[in-house]
């Protein structure tokens, strides 16, 4: 098979699981979280996290929580693209990387910027009737290291940031796993 043969029938592929692989999590009474430290992170914070915001959140909002225990680049890349988080906790560099490219939400409207200045930078927002996003400087990550729930499990990195996907299905359930978090 020829290279470029092999190319086409990736980006075929590619472009297929995009397109069936819908968006945010798997309803909108179920919250996806996805987690990539770039330190790494403990094997056992996706099931303490996952439990922990489940008890919070009784069985009214469904948690998913998936982290991964090292850090790859084209795996952070994939879950941006398919589209199936509803929440991304990730590096600020990455955090700020991909929300000027508009993949993060802004949280001014729920949480004070004040509150978080680590979190507050210029970032991607779609407006409709224009081709490029617009950038503006709002409030798109909350630091992990001034979340309860994650001190409580003693992973509290400084340099790890949450998130709410532009893939969202549900932004006041996002919203609500958050502040769970904060708890």
């Amino acid at each position: 098979m020829t290279g470029k043969r092999k190319g086409g029938i990736i980006a075929a592929l590619l472009v297929f699981m995009t397109l069936i692989s819908g968006c945010g999590g798997s309803d909108e009474n179920t919250v996806t979280i996805f987690m990539m430290d770039k330190a790494g992170s403990p094997s056992t914070i996706g099931e303490t996290m996952e439990k922990g915001l489940k008890d919070k959140l009784g069985p009214d909002l469904k948690v998913e929580f998936n982290a991964m225990g090292i850090y790859n680049l084209q795996k952070l890349m994939v879950e941006y693209a398919a589209g199936a988080n509803d929440i991304v906790i990730l590096s600020k560099e990455d955090a700020v990387i991909y929300g000027k490219n508009g993949a993060n939400l802004p949280l001014d409207a729920y949480f004070s910027p004040d509150d978080y200045p680590e979190g507050v930078f210029e970032g991607g927002i779609s407006v409709e009737g224009e081709d490029d996003l617009r950038q503006e400087k709002h409030l798109y990550a909350i630091p992990a290291s001034k979340l309860k729930m994650f001190k409580d499990t003693g992973y509290a990195p400084e340099e790890l940031f949450v998130t709410v996907a532009v893939s969202t299905d549900n932004m006041d359930q996002s919203v609500k796993a958050i502040k769970a978090m904060m708890e």
